[in-house]
Protein backbone atom coordinates (compact mmCIF):
# COMPACT_ATOMS: atom_id res chain seq x y z
CA UNK A 1 0.00 0.00 0.00
CA UNK A 2 1.43 3.35 -1.08
CA UNK A 3 1.94 6.04 1.55
CA UNK A 4 0.83 9.61 0.85
CA UNK A 5 4.14 11.35 1.45
CA UNK A 6 2.79 14.72 0.41
CA UNK A 7 0.30 14.46 3.27
CA UNK A 8 3.12 13.56 5.69
CA UNK A 9 5.02 16.59 4.40
CA UNK A 10 2.09 18.93 5.02
CA UNK A 11 1.54 17.49 8.50
CA UNK A 12 5.21 18.03 9.38
CA UNK A 13 5.05 21.64 8.21
CA UNK A 14 2.15 22.24 10.56
CA UNK A 15 4.14 20.83 13.49
CA UNK A 16 7.12 23.12 12.93
CA UNK A 17 5.21 26.23 11.88
CA UNK A 18 7.06 29.34 13.01
CA UNK A 19 10.20 27.56 14.28
CA UNK A 20 12.34 27.63 11.08
CA UNK A 21 14.55 24.58 11.77
CA UNK A 22 17.75 23.84 9.85
CA UNK A 23 17.45 21.66 6.77
CA UNK A 24 20.16 20.07 4.64
CA UNK A 25 18.60 19.71 1.20
CA UNK A 26 20.23 17.36 -1.29
CA UNK A 27 19.78 18.66 -4.84
CA UNK A 28 20.62 17.15 -8.19
CA UNK A 29 20.43 20.33 -10.29
CA UNK A 30 19.03 23.85 -10.44
CA UNK A 31 15.84 23.08 -12.41
CA UNK A 32 14.70 20.36 -9.99
CA UNK A 33 15.50 22.39 -6.90
CA UNK A 34 14.27 25.87 -7.85
CA UNK A 35 10.57 25.76 -7.03
CA UNK A 36 11.09 23.42 -4.07
CA UNK A 37 13.49 25.92 -2.50
CA UNK A 38 11.11 28.79 -3.21
CA UNK A 39 8.23 27.01 -1.45
CA UNK A 40 10.12 26.04 1.72
CA UNK A 41 12.78 28.76 2.12
CA UNK A 42 10.62 30.72 4.56
CA UNK A 43 9.89 27.57 6.58
CA UNK A 44 13.40 26.13 6.91
CA UNK A 45 16.91 27.51 7.25
CA UNK A 46 18.20 25.74 4.14
CA UNK A 47 21.68 24.60 3.21
CA UNK A 48 22.05 22.99 -0.22
CA UNK A 49 24.04 19.77 -0.51
CA UNK A 50 25.28 18.99 -4.01
CA UNK A 51 26.22 15.31 -3.88
CA UNK A 52 26.07 13.88 -7.38
CA UNK A 53 28.99 11.63 -8.28
CA UNK A 54 26.56 9.85 -10.60
CA UNK A 55 26.72 12.63 -13.19
CA UNK A 56 28.65 11.78 -16.36
CA UNK A 57 30.79 13.19 -17.88
CA UNK A 58 32.79 15.68 -15.80
CA UNK A 59 31.85 18.59 -18.08
CA UNK A 60 28.18 17.87 -17.47
CA UNK A 61 28.75 17.66 -13.72
CA UNK A 62 30.49 21.04 -13.71
CA UNK A 63 27.85 22.64 -15.90
CA UNK A 64 25.02 21.55 -13.58
CA UNK A 65 26.96 22.64 -10.50
CA UNK A 66 27.84 26.07 -11.86
CA UNK A 67 24.25 26.55 -13.01
CA UNK A 68 23.09 25.77 -9.49
CA UNK A 69 25.54 28.25 -7.93
CA UNK A 70 24.44 31.00 -10.32
CA UNK A 71 20.80 30.29 -9.60
CA UNK A 72 21.22 30.28 -5.80
CA UNK A 73 23.11 33.58 -5.91
CA UNK A 74 20.27 35.16 -7.89
CA UNK A 75 17.61 33.52 -5.72
CA UNK A 76 19.23 34.91 -2.58
CA UNK A 77 19.16 38.39 -4.09
CA UNK A 78 15.58 38.12 -5.33
CA UNK A 79 14.11 36.67 -2.12
CA UNK A 80 16.50 38.08 0.50
CA UNK A 81 17.81 34.71 1.66
CA UNK A 82 21.30 33.50 2.57
CA UNK A 83 21.23 29.93 1.31
CA UNK A 84 24.66 28.30 1.08
CA UNK A 85 25.76 25.49 -1.23
CA UNK A 86 28.00 22.66 -0.01
CA UNK A 87 29.67 20.51 -2.67
CA UNK A 88 30.34 16.89 -1.81
CA UNK A 89 33.54 15.52 -3.42
CA UNK A 90 32.98 14.34 -6.98
CA UNK A 91 33.95 10.64 -7.04
CA UNK A 92 32.60 9.19 -10.29
CA UNK A 93 34.88 6.12 -10.39
CA UNK A 94 33.89 5.02 -6.90
CA UNK A 95 30.23 5.65 -7.69
CA UNK A 96 30.38 3.63 -10.91
CA UNK A 97 31.97 0.68 -9.12
CA UNK A 98 28.99 0.54 -6.78
CA UNK A 99 26.26 0.59 -9.42
CA UNK A 100 27.95 -1.33 -12.26
CA UNK A 101 26.39 -4.58 -11.04
CA UNK A 102 23.06 -3.22 -12.32
CA UNK A 103 24.37 -1.71 -15.55
CA UNK A 104 21.90 -3.72 -17.65
CA UNK A 105 18.88 -2.69 -15.58
CA UNK A 106 16.37 -0.40 -17.33
CA UNK A 107 15.97 3.19 -16.22
CA UNK A 108 13.90 3.24 -13.05
CA UNK A 109 15.07 -0.18 -11.87
CA UNK A 110 17.50 -1.45 -9.21
CA UNK A 111 20.33 0.72 -10.49
CA UNK A 112 18.28 3.86 -9.82
CA UNK A 113 17.34 2.64 -6.34
CA UNK A 114 21.03 2.15 -5.53
CA UNK A 115 21.80 5.59 -6.95
CA UNK A 116 19.19 7.25 -4.71
CA UNK A 117 20.52 5.30 -1.75
CA UNK A 118 24.15 6.23 -2.37
CA UNK A 119 23.56 9.97 -2.68
CA UNK A 120 21.04 10.11 0.15
CA UNK A 121 23.40 8.20 2.41
CA UNK A 122 26.06 10.85 1.91
CA UNK A 123 23.53 13.59 2.59
CA UNK A 124 22.42 11.88 5.80
CA UNK A 125 26.04 11.51 6.94
CA UNK A 126 26.72 15.19 6.39
CA UNK A 127 23.47 16.28 8.03
CA UNK A 128 24.00 14.11 11.11
CA UNK A 129 27.66 15.09 11.57
CA UNK A 130 26.79 18.77 11.26
CA UNK A 131 23.72 18.54 13.49
CA UNK A 132 21.05 19.60 11.04
CA UNK A 133 17.58 19.20 12.48
CA UNK A 134 16.18 17.93 9.16
CA UNK A 135 17.46 16.64 5.86
CA UNK A 136 15.78 15.75 2.59
CA UNK A 137 16.20 15.60 -1.20
CA UNK A 138 14.50 17.21 -4.18
CA UNK A 139 14.65 13.98 -6.21
CA UNK A 140 10.92 13.31 -5.79
CA UNK A 141 10.03 16.38 -7.88
CA UNK A 142 10.72 14.42 -11.06
CA UNK A 143 7.91 12.27 -12.51
CA UNK A 144 10.65 9.82 -13.51
CA UNK A 145 11.76 9.23 -9.91
CA UNK A 146 10.11 6.72 -7.57
CA UNK A 147 9.01 8.78 -4.58
CA UNK A 148 8.02 5.68 -2.59
CA UNK A 149 11.59 4.39 -2.84
CA UNK A 150 13.07 7.80 -2.03
CA UNK A 151 11.02 8.15 1.14
CA UNK A 152 11.58 4.55 2.20
CA UNK A 153 15.32 5.15 1.91
CA UNK A 154 14.99 8.33 3.95
CA UNK A 155 13.08 6.46 6.64
CA UNK A 156 15.82 3.81 6.87
CA UNK A 157 18.30 6.23 8.47
CA UNK A 158 18.49 7.07 12.16
CA UNK A 159 15.78 9.66 12.77
CA UNK A 160 17.26 10.52 16.17
CA UNK A 161 20.42 11.90 14.58
CA UNK A 162 18.64 14.04 12.00
CA UNK A 163 15.02 13.84 10.90
CA UNK A 164 14.16 13.02 7.31
CA UNK A 165 11.60 15.39 5.81
CA UNK A 166 9.18 13.11 3.96
CA UNK A 167 7.85 14.63 0.76
CA UNK A 168 6.64 14.07 -2.76
CA UNK A 169 7.53 17.34 -4.43
CA UNK A 170 5.93 16.41 -7.75
CA UNK A 171 2.49 16.62 -6.14
CA UNK A 172 0.29 19.74 -6.47
CA UNK A 173 1.76 20.39 -9.93
CA UNK A 174 5.21 20.50 -8.38
CA UNK A 175 6.97 19.31 -11.52
CA UNK A 176 5.15 21.81 -13.75
CA UNK A 177 5.97 24.60 -11.31
CA UNK A 178 9.63 23.56 -11.33
CA UNK A 179 9.70 23.70 -15.14
CA UNK A 180 8.15 27.17 -15.17
CA UNK A 181 10.50 28.36 -12.45
CA UNK A 182 13.50 27.05 -14.38
CA UNK A 183 12.28 28.86 -17.49
CA UNK A 184 11.90 32.09 -15.53
CA UNK A 185 15.56 31.87 -14.46
CA UNK A 186 16.71 30.59 -17.86
CA UNK A 187 18.22 27.49 -16.29
CA UNK A 188 19.89 24.81 -18.36
CA UNK A 189 17.65 21.74 -18.40
CA UNK A 190 19.53 18.53 -19.14
CA UNK A 191 18.20 15.86 -21.49
CA UNK A 192 19.15 12.84 -19.35
CA UNK A 193 19.17 11.99 -15.65
CA UNK A 194 22.90 11.87 -15.04
CA UNK A 195 24.76 8.55 -14.99
CA UNK A 196 26.71 7.08 -17.90
CA UNK A 197 23.94 4.57 -18.54
CA UNK A 198 21.24 7.22 -18.81
CA UNK A 199 23.64 9.20 -21.00
CA UNK A 200 24.02 6.22 -23.33
CA UNK A 201 20.25 5.75 -23.43
CA UNK A 202 19.86 9.42 -24.37
CA UNK A 203 22.31 8.98 -27.25
CA UNK A 204 20.33 5.96 -28.52
CA UNK A 205 17.08 7.93 -28.42
CA UNK A 206 18.64 10.77 -30.43
CA UNK A 207 19.86 8.56 -33.28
Amino acid sequence: MKINYDLKFQEELQKIKGTRPTLLLHVCCGPCSGNVIKEIADIFDITIYYSNSNIYPNDEYQRRYQELLTFIDQFNLDFNHHIKVIEDPYLPKEYLEKIAIYKDEPEGGKRCYLCYQERMSRAFDYASKNKFEYWSTVLSVSPHKNSQWINEIGASFDQEKTKFLFSDFKKNNGYLKSVRFADKYHLYRQSYCGCIYSYQDMLKRST
